[in-house]
């Protein structure tokens, strides 16, 4: 089980940085794709303190990637909130 964590391991840390990388459509997989999988490698029995060293480096880039990144409501005018409480409409008076 041990082996097969360091691959796992090793495999996200070369093919992460790609994978969020900004293409022409953007990152192929999101962070929090790998946010998961870092996750459940955490739940793993067992972890040697090199596997847990480098599951935190893992992360940490992830938080730094997500840190570069615009927040989704600057980006996104549809998530901006309108306050109409205030807003009047006059209206012609019909005789």
């Amino acid at each position: 089980m041990v082996l097969f964590l360091d691959k796992d391991i090793a495999h996200i840390a070369c093919v992460m940085p790609a994978a969020l990388a900004e293409g022409r459509g953007g990152s192929i997989l999101s962070s929090g794709y790998w946010r998961r999988r870092l996750n459940q490698l955490l739940d793993a029995a067992h972890l040697t303190r090199a596997q847990l060293d480098a599951l935190d480096r893992l992360l940490r880039q992830l938080d730094a990637f997500d840190a570069r990144q615009p927040s989704p409501d600057a980006a996104n005018p549809s998530f901006m909130s309108l306050d109409i409480s205030t807003t009047r409409v006059k209206r012609q008076k019909t005789s």
